[in-house]
């Protein structure tokens, strides 16, 4: 339901977007039908595109219900049809958001949906926040971090020097366990 969500964002971006699964025509279509999905949701029956792209999930093997699954993942084609980024995971219940997706193109946000905080010393204003509001257990979001210097400062290349250096760190200060 996430693609649908921020399908209108996509488009906003020149992007298009289409889904390619292993499921039948009627499954994609009841679906499609009952969540209201605008974008083409297109059968892959037997997985022979998945299996021709090498995408095929090994740890599902012949016979099983979920055997010809693809890895999950996104890929971004110019308007020529050649791929320019892939986004890709091992495990099928894991996936990038779209929202990561669209920050690793180079969306700029201003961060003012996302619970941003706002920084700001006599030497720069920096601005962090989480790709998403809400996330699900196995979904990849990124944490954003926007460091501008102010006018008159300089950023200098690591390496030995008299200059101060400036330094980044995460520190964790929750944990939290998925529900199901």
């Amino acid at each position: 339901m996430e693609l649908q969500s921020r399908y209108a964002d996509i488009m906003a971006q020149g992007l298009g977007l289409a889904v390619i699964t292993y499921d039948t025509v009627d499954t994609l279509k009841g679906f499609s039908d009952t969540r209201g999905i605008e974008f083409p949701v297109l059968s892959d029956e037997g997985s022979a595109t998945i299996k021709a792209y090498d995408l095929l999930n090994r740890e599902q093997a012949p016979g099983v219900r979920f055997y010809g699954i693809p890895y999950p993942g996104t890929f971004i084609l110019d308007t020529e049809g050649r791929v320019t980024e892939r986004f890709f995971e091992q495990a099928y219940q894991e996936r990038f958001t779209v929202s990561s997706i669209m920050v690793a193109l180079g969306e700029a946000a201003d961060g003012t949906d996302r619970n941003a905080t706002r920084l700001t010393t006599d030497h720069l204003e920096a601005l962090a926040y989480p790709t998403d509001r809400t996330v699900a257990p196995g979904n990849r979001f990124s944490l954003v971090v926007d460091v501008a210097p102010k006018a008159g400062m300089h950023v200098y290349a690591p390496g030995a020097h008299s200059y101060r250096v400036t330094a980044f760190g995460l520190r964790r200060l929750h944990s939290f366990a998925p529900t199901r």
